[in-house]
C-alpha cells in the first residue's frame, strides 16, 4: 500500500509539472507563464517530496520535507507576486486577449524594451472623443520638450462605415444612403475636430502641420510611424469619428508594429 501511495504521488507530481513547463513555453505572456511556474511549480514539487518521503518513511526525512514544503509555499507566492509587479511597472506586455487591466492608473506603467530615439515629429491622430482636448494638450507639450514638429492626422475608418451589414432585397439604395450619410457625419466631425487641432497648434510657437485620411486606420499610421516619429492617440475612441460610437481599445485594435512605441495621451 506504501508503494503504491508513494508511486501515485510522484507520478502525480512529476505530471504536475510537466504542466508547468508546458505552460512556461507555450502560454502567451510573461504573467500567465508565471503564473504557471508558481502554482503547478509548487504542487508538482510538493507532491515529488511527499512522495519521497512516503518511500522513506523516517521521521527525519519527513521533518526535511514538511520544512521545504512549508519554504515552498511561504516564498513562491511573495517571489511571485515580486516578479509580476516589476514586470507589470516595467512595461512587459500583455496578452491581446485579456478582458481588462485592472492595474490600469492603479501601478505605473513603462514601455517595456523602449529604447531611447530622437524624436523629430509628433503625429497625434485625432478622433472624437471624451479626451481628445487633453490629448492635444499633451501633444503639444511632448513637441516643445523635444523641439519637434507637431502633426495632426485625421483620420476616418471608411471600411468600417461602409459596413452596414446584411443588406436585404432590395435594401441596396437604403443600405447606400446610410454609408453616404455615415461618412457625410464623420467628414463634418473630421473638420471640427481639426479645427480645434488647428486652434491649438496656431498659439503654440511649434511648426505645425494637419491633414485628413480616409482608409484603415492601422495602415495609415504605420506609414506615418518612423524611427523618429513619436505617435500618440487618445483613449476610448476610435477613427469613426463618433458616428458609430465606438469605445474600443485602441492600442489593442491596432495591433501596434511600428518603430517606436505607441503613446496613449488624454488619460
Amino acid at each position: 500500500m506504501t508503494d503504491w501511495l508513494a508511486s501515485l504521488l510522484l507520478i502525480g507530481g512529476a505530471l504536475v509539472c510537466l504542466l508547468a513547463s508546458t505552460g512556461v513555453l507555450r502560454l502567451p505572456d510573461f504573467f500567465m507563464r508565471m503564473h504557471a511556474a508558481t502554482k503547478a511549480g509548487v504542487v508538482g514539487s510538493g507532491l515529488v517530496l511527499l512522495g519521497v518521503a512516503v518511500v522513506d518513511g523516517t521521521l527525519s526525512t519527513w521533518v526535511k520535507v514538511v520544512l521545504a514544503i512549508l519554504f515552498l509555499l511561504l516564498t513562491t507566492p511573495v517571489a511571485g507576486h515580486l516578479l509580476g509587479r516589476a514586470a507589470y511597472v516595467g512595461g512587459a506586455p500583455l496578452w491581446r486577449g485579456n478582458a481588462q487591466d485592472s492595474l490600469h492608473r492603479v501601478l505605473p506603467r513603462g514601455q517595456f524594451g523602449a529604447a531611447p530615439f530622437a524624436v523629430r515629429r509628433v503625429v497625434l491622430a485625432l478622433t472624437e472623443g471624451p479626451c481628445l482636448s487633453r490629448a492635444i494638450e499633451q501633444a503639444v507639450a511632448l513637441a516643445r520638450q523635444h523641439g519637434a514638429e507637431l502633426c495632426g492626422v485625421a483620420i476616418i475608418d471608411a471600411p468600417r462605415l461602409a459596413n452596414v451589414g446584411p443588406v436585404p432585397v432590395g435594401g441596396l439604395t437604403y443600405a447606400q444612403r446610410m454609408r453616404d450619410r455615415r461618412l457625410a457625419q464623420a467628414r463634418q466631425t473630421a473638420a471640427d475636430v481639426i479645427q480645434r487641432f488647428e486652434q491649438a497648434a496656431a498659439g503654440s510657437g511649434l511648426t505645425w502641420s494637419v491633414r485628413l485620411e480616409e482608409g484603415r486606420p492601422q495602415r495609415l499610421l504605420q506609414a506615418l510611424a518612423g524611427a523618429d516619429t513619436l505617435v500618440a492617440v487618445a483613449p476610448r475612441a476610435w477613427f469613426d469619428q463618433g458616428v458609430l460610437d465606438l469605445k474600443v481599445d485602441v492600442v489593442r485594435r491596432l495591433r501596434w508594429r511600428g518603430a517606436a512605441p505607441l503613446r496613449v495621451l488624454g488619460d
